[in-house]
């Protein structure tokens, strides 16, 4: 069983993904042009389908990972998007979470001191992400559900949170295979910093939770979010990658890893008793 044999399993996952996504974009080449957002449309909507076949088909039936499930509803249980949960948990973390989100990246912007608030920074044609579930959605089923669950078995919680979260930072390398400069480079290298990061605060809230779904939900709020309260009107790329660094991802993530220790660890005085650490 390739359960059996991780690193054979997470390689083949993590190339079973990326092909698909090459496939996505060749498929999404043959469409007619029609306009840009149609077009990004048809790209998202193809890229969900197959995905979709992999995580909820593949994986489970074919793959048997993270292990050989009796039925569907226990591999969703296994991979932590269950039907049921303890959502009030779920939504005071993801609450708490991305207001201190949200309150660093307006911090950011005024201290650069040129901040305005404007909608159009994630509307058509910058509407990308705003528009796009699918890496929020299957990078948190692949990295938090699919690859921490099978660490998980086999390693300490500490060490599968910084091996998933540094192969989640890690595969955004392959980025460079859009063109390679300067720019694209030090662009990238940022990135895996920040994918490392955050892989890792979201890999921490499935152990405080004990579901992938604030994971899923500060993802995409991330991704389609972030340019309405971070603006950093500079020209310097290494200015507008250090902000992003420091006030949308290292500085929130902190803060927020350290609220949630105070509301879930019994020795605090903050501590919320229902909501003592899962982990």
């Amino acid at each position: 069983m390739l359960a059996e044999k991780p690193v054979r399993a997470i390689i083949l996952l993590i190339i079973s993904n990326l092909l698909l996504l090459v496939v996505t974009v060749f498929v999404s080449t043959l469409f007619p042009f029609i306009n840009p957002l149609i077009n990004q449309l048809i790209q998202i909507l193809l890229t969900f389908a197959l995905l979709s076949l992999l995580v909820f088909l593949l994986v489970p039936f074919i793959y048997k990972l993270p292990q050989d499930y009796a039925s569907f509803s226990d591999y969703l249980r296994g991979i932590r998007l269950p039907l049921s949960s303890p959502y009030s948990r779920i939504l005071l973390f993801t609450l708490i979470s991305y207001v201190i989100f949200v309150l660093c990246q307006l911090a950011g912007s005024f201290l650069y001191g040129q901040y305005t608030f404007d909608v159009t920074r994630i509307l058509p044609p910058n509407s990308y992400y705003l528009l796009n579930i699918n890496p929020a959605l299957f990078e948190e089923i692949m990295f938090r559900g699919i690859i921490f669950t099978i660490l998980l078995a086999l390693i300490s919680k500490r060490r599968s949170l910084i091996l998933s979260s540094t192969l989640f930072g890690l595969v955004h390398f392959t980025n460079l295979l859009h063109g390679v400069n300067p720019d694209t480079l030090l662009y990238t290298s940022a990135q895996v910093l920040w994918a490392c990061g955050m892989g890792f605060f979201w890999g921490y809230l499935v152990l405080k939770t004990g579901s992938i779904i604030p994971g899923i939900i500060l993802h995409y709020l991330s991704n389609a979010l972030d340019p309405l309260w971070l603006f950093v009107p500079t020209l310097l790329l290494a200015v507008d990658l250090l902000y992003k660094l420091v006030f949308a991802k290292f500085l929130p993530l902190f803060l927020s890893i350290l609220l949630i220790e105070l509301l879930t660890n019994p020795k605090s005085p903050m501590c919320i008793q229902s909501y003592q650490s899962l982990s």
